[in-house]
Parts: structure tokens; C-alpha cells; sequence
């Protein structure tokens, strides 16, 4: 087992500034062995000492976990001390990330972002493509926070077993991406030649949500950009649970149009979470729009926002593992809502 620590260590700093309400993340073997950790500089003073505390702590409820999911695999859990709630999931078969966060911390506002980064950290375990960087997430979708309780056992933080069908839209200018991108994501390949989308193109992916005994179904709509498909784009965003809009970051103009597209989604007519993807950062001497000016208007559209490469395979599944992720918390926060 090895690992770039230096960039598992650049994840978990992102994560970090990232996430609200958090004090330090580490990466652990099953054993308890810290791999790697980072602490907020703002609490540098307890920075040595938590963490030579935390690692003291992490062996034992490791055992413990052993010892209630016999299984091997508990996805992700939580256990809170008299200071902290510290949250584990699974990021990979050699390594779970520990996030130890403020006592009165809302879990839903981490989990969103653990999950990533523990994908990101799986992914550095197996020598694949990755990018050290967390995304910006901000979805507006309905939150049930589990409040913690000094109890001194570990609650184990599962989705109910099953399948789940999404239809998701993919908009944007033409030559942007979206088809490169998709194809990515369902075929894992990426293909040179450009050819421009008539209407829609339709692919489907099955997808298992990480640490879950959940599968996603997606249906992936890939909508012509060029203004002559408007009119009849209109039918094709009838029951989306869910959008992405990309733009190139070397062409200033489909930046531009962001709005526009956002404007075509209210077709919908109900609020679905969308992500804004900046696409093609591979080429960087020609980018022209800076991840701060994107981060910004997806803030004023309260949008997610992530940057890609298609070619080079860099933060593609996150996208769709990150409306996955929401598009079941959703329905799953339903269900418990209905009693069902």
C-alpha cells in the first residue's frame, strides 16, 4: 500500500477550509495507523495535542466497529465525546477518513463534503486520476440533522437499501463539453473528435453509492446547445431531478450564458439541485474565466460549482456522485418525513 501523502495531505487541507465547523480530518489504516492529517491553522494551539488524542481514541473504536458490523463494511458512522463528533467513513478497502468536527456541528453540512473527499482518497489508494481539491457545494436541498448524543456508541449513518431512478439534464453552450463528459462518466473513455449533439442524446449509468448498499439509476439527457434546438429542449427538461450546466473556462461567452440556461431549468417547475462545472481546465495557458469568478456567480445562483477536465478524467465522477448523494439523501429525508 502506498500513497502521495503530500497530496492526501493537500485533499484534507481543501477539505478542511472547505467544510464548516471542523477542526482536523485524518486518514487512517483499519489498525488505527494515521497515513496522514491536517488541523485548521486557526486552532493551532491544540492542533499537537488533539491530534496525539484523537489517534489515542481511533484504535478502540475501530475495534469497536469491528466488533458491531461484523460485515467488515459499515459505510460511515459517528461517535461523539464530551468535545467533539467525530465522523468515519469508509475511503477504500485500506484506509477510512476521520473528521473530527465541533460538538455542535450539523452533520449535513459535512457529510456532503466527507463523502468526496473519501472518494478523492480511495481514488490516491489505487493510482487514479485525482484532483486535490474539494468542490463547492451548495444543492438547497432538504436537511434532517441527527443531533449528537454523549451515549458512547457509535451510530452507524446508512441509507435505506435499494434502487433509485434519476433523470438528470446536462445543458450548456455547444462544444463545451457535456457530451465528453458523460462519456466519461458512463464508458470511461474520452474521444478527440467533437461532434455536435442533435436534440438530445440519451445514456444511461448505473451507479452504487459508495459505502452504500444504494444503487442510482441515472438517466443522462445531453441537450444541444446551439440556439436552433431551444424551442424543442423545452420538452426534454420535463421530470429532471436534477441538472448540470457547463461551461468552457477558455471561452468567456458560455460563462456568459449560465443564466440563460438557468432560466431554460425553471421549466421544471419545482427546485432541483444543480451543478455549474467548469470544463476543460486541462488548458491552462488558454483559460479565461478564474475559479473565484465562477465560485461567485454560483454562490448568487446558489449552485454547486466543481472544475473539470473530460480529457483528463479529473473530478468527473465527482459530479455525478455528488448529485447522487443528494438525490437520495432527498428522498431518503422524504420517506422519513412521511413515516414510510
Amino acid at each position: 500500500m502506498s500513497i502521495d501523502v503530500k497530496k492526501l495531505e493537500t485533499l484534507l487541507e481543501s477539505y478542511l477550509n472547505r467544510t464548516p465547523n471542523l477542526i482536523s480530518a485524518l486518514v487512517v489504516d483499519r489498525d488505527g495507523l494515521v497515513i496522514g492529517s491536517r488541523a485548521k491553522k486557526k486552532k493551532s494551539n491544540v492542533d499537537e495535542d488533539l491530534l496525539s488524542g484523537i489517534s489515542a481514541i481511533v484504535e478502540p473504536i475501530l475495534k469497536k466497529i469491528t466488533k458491531e458490523f461484523k460485515t467488515g463494511s459499515f459505510g460511515s458512522g459517528t461517535f461523539d465525546t464530551d468535545n467533539y463528533r467525530l465522523v468515519f467513513l469508509e475511503a477504500g478497502s485500506y484506509s477510512l477518513l476521520v473528521t473530527v468536527a465541533d460538538f455542535y456541528a450539523n452533520l449535513d453540512d459535512v457529510y456532503p463534503y466527507a463523502y468526496l473527499c473519501a472518494e478523492k482518497i480511495s481514488r490516491l489508494f489505487d493510482n487514479r486520476t485525482v484532483g486535490s481539491d474539494i468542490p463547492m457545494i451548495n444543492l438547497g436541498v432538504p436537511r434532517k440533522e441527527m443531533e449528537p448524543v454523549k451515549d458512547g456508541k457509535i451510530k452507524q449513518m446508512k441509507f435505506e437499501p435499494g434502487d433509485y431512478v434519476f433523470k438528470l439534464v446536462i445543458a450548456g453552450d455547444g462544444a463545451v463539453g457535456k457530451t465528453t463528459l458523460v462519456q466519461k462518466f458512463v464508458e470511461e473513455k474520452f474521444n478527440e473528435d467533437y461532434l455536435a449533439t442533435i436534440g438530445a442524446n440519451i445514456m444511461k449509468k448505473e451507479y452504487k453509492l459508495r459505502g452504500e448498499d444504494v444503487v442510482c439509476q441515472f438517466s443522462i439527457w445531453d441537450l444541444a446547445g446551439q440556439d436552433l434546438f431551444k424551442r424543442a429542449r423545452k420538452s426534454y427538461f420535463s421530470n429532471a431531478s436534477a441538472g448540470i450546466i457547463v461551461f468552457d473556462v477558455t471561452r468567456k461567452i458560455t460563462f456568459e450564458h449560465v443564466k440563460n440556461w438557468m432560466l431554460e431549468f425553471q421549466i421544471v417547475g419545482k427546485p432541483i439541485p444543480i451543478v455549474l462545472v467548469g470544463n476543460k481546465v486541462d488548458l491552462v495557458d488558454k483559460r479565461e474565466i478564474t475559479q473565484t469568478d465562477a465560485e461567485t456567480l454560483a454562490k448568487e445562483l446558489n449552485l454547486s460549482y466543481i472544475e473539470t477536465s473530460a480529457k483528463m478524467g479529473s473530478n468527473v465522477e465527482e459530479v455525478f456522485e455528488m448529485l447522487a448523494y443528494f438525490l437520495v439523501k432527498a428522498n431518503f429525508s422524504q420517506m422519513e418525513s412521511l413515516n414510510l
